[in-house]
């Protein structure tokens, strides 16, 4: 069976590199293929053609949308790279002694930090590091594949770009405007739809079950406690100590009062109070919650900011690929391409199987576009005007969208950056070590999510 799940994993890992280019590559063919079905399906002509592109590629509703993803990823990493997580979870490792233990701490943990915010990866990073030096006989292999496997969830949670966006009147204006919804989706509809507790009790409860019933004979070779590279502590490898300097000045004091960071997130947690009672829980709110609470997890605020710029170099997918995916929306509905597919969809299905359609098409595009909010800005109007023309459940269909794009990320290396590079610093690793056991795992939960999403 392992022998299996490691030839998976070389397949997918060597095959997805060879074959897949970089993300702003795709995203760029992804443009050219879109207008390229726009001059000859539907009657634009060439120049109202870069008309729409124009307008998508700089819509200040798409850009505004693609800063807040920013701020959500650089502030989630912001509090996984802090000194009270850190402490935290080393503690919390000391009552964690057998193998068994680890793999469930790993894939809970994972799994709730997901469904809280999909930029905490690198806290349960830290926390499987901590506890493959303190435990002999984990295999770093399934280790990595529980803490990976916790993305199954994290579109259906707090920070699910799908159902955030349409619940944001600065963001889910776009489609308003294009007439695919008539206002604001909230949360209510969404994330606690019947269908998104489903998959989230369903995944809670398999998850863990699979990853124990995966648990490979010992073999010294994996094991993660002899393959780390030296005993430097964890604080030592992901920060660096600055010396104590005797002649402080009185900037230095300003820049290391960790006063100011809490007046700052005192003001952040008013503003998300009135934030929240106008408008509901949105973008605003999630994005002043997580600027809060990296601000409380930082000692200063030069610490804060020194671990701000470590975070936003990891964004830089997000700059240069939104404004792309935002060009490609403006011509779906521009052009009428939003039209001509939803039709195909619902050629194909009716109000009660349009949900799992969208299950299945995220699933299959998110192999090329590893982005959940620039996915939805591919798929959303299409699916939107099918659901609207079927009488579908629109909350169930953004569900069941959220839930394919989450899936394939398991098949896909491309979000193992949040994680890779922390875990890789102690523990000599690729990709292809653990995506045997992702890649099965993505396929039996396919047909799992497949058949609570036909009964719910």
């Amino acid at each position: 069976m392992n022998r299996f799940l490691q030839q998976l994993g070389d397949f997918f890992a060597i095959q997805v590199r060879k074959v897949l280019p970089d993300s702003f590559v795709f995203a760029a063919i992804l443009t050219m293929l879109t207008m390229v079905l726009a001059l000859t399906i539907t009657d634009t002509d060439a120049l109202a053609l870069m008309k729409q592109w124009v307008a998508g590629l700089y819509s200040e509703k798409i850009l505004t949308f693609g800063f807040f993803m920013i701020m959500i990823l650089c502030f989630g990493f912001t509090i996984g790279d802090s000194n009270t997580m850190r402490s935290f979870f080393n503690g919390l490792s000391r009552r964690i002694n057998s193998p068994i233990q680890v793999y469930l701490a790993i894939t809970l943990t994972s799994l709730l930090l997901n469904l809280i915010n999909w930029g905490l990866a690198p806290v349960t990073a830290l926390f499987t590091v901590e506890l493959c030096k303190r435990v002999k006989g984990v295999d770093f292999r399934l280790a990595c594949a529980a803490l990976y496997s916790g993305m199954l969830i994290w579109h259906g949670g707090l920070s699910s770009s799908a159902a955030v966006m349409m619940a944001s009147e600065s963001t889910a204006e776009v489609f308003i405007e294009a007439g695919l919804i008539d206002s604001v989706i909230p949360v209510t509809e969404t994330l606690l739809h019947p269908l998104n507790i489903a998959l989230i009790l369903s995944t809670i409860i398999a998850l863990p079950l699979l990853i124990l019933w995966m648990r490979p004979k010992y073999d010294p070779h994996f094991d993660a406690a002899l393959r780390i590279q030296g005993r430097k502590d964890i604080e030592n490898v992901l920060e660096e100590h600055e010396e104590d300097d005797p002649d402080l000045t009185f900037a230095d004091h300003l820049n290391g009062a960790y006063i100011i960071n809490i007046v700052v997130a005192l003001l952040a947690l008013i503003g998300l109070y009135f934030s929240v009672s106008s408008k509901g829980f949105d973008l605003t709110a999630l994005t002043l919650l997580m600027f809060a609470g990296a601000l409380l997890f930082q000692s200063s605020p030069l610490r804060f900011v020194n671990v701000m710029k470590d975070a936003i170099r990891g964004s830089s997918d997000i700059v240069i690929q939104f404004p792309l995916f935002g060009g490609i929306m403006g011509i779906f509905i521009g052009s009428g391409l939003a039209l001509i597919f939803a039709g195909q969809l619902l050629s194909v299905g009716d109000t009660e199987s349009l949900p799992w359609l969208a299950f299945l098409c995220s699933s299959f595009v998110n192999l090329f576009i590893p982005s959940g909010g620039g996915e939805w800005l591919v798929l959303g109007p299409p699916l939107l005007e099918a659901a609207n023309t079927a009488g579908a459940d629109i909350g169930k269909t953004i569900i069941a969208f959220a839930y394919g794009d989450s899936l394939t990320n398991l098949m896909n290396p491309f979000w193992t950056l949040t994680f890779l590079p922390i875990m890789g610093r102690l523990i000599k690793m690729e990709t292809r070590d653990f995506m045997g056991y992702t890649v099965f795992l993505c396929l039996v939960f396919f047909f799992l999510e497949s058949a609570i999403i036909w009964l719910v």
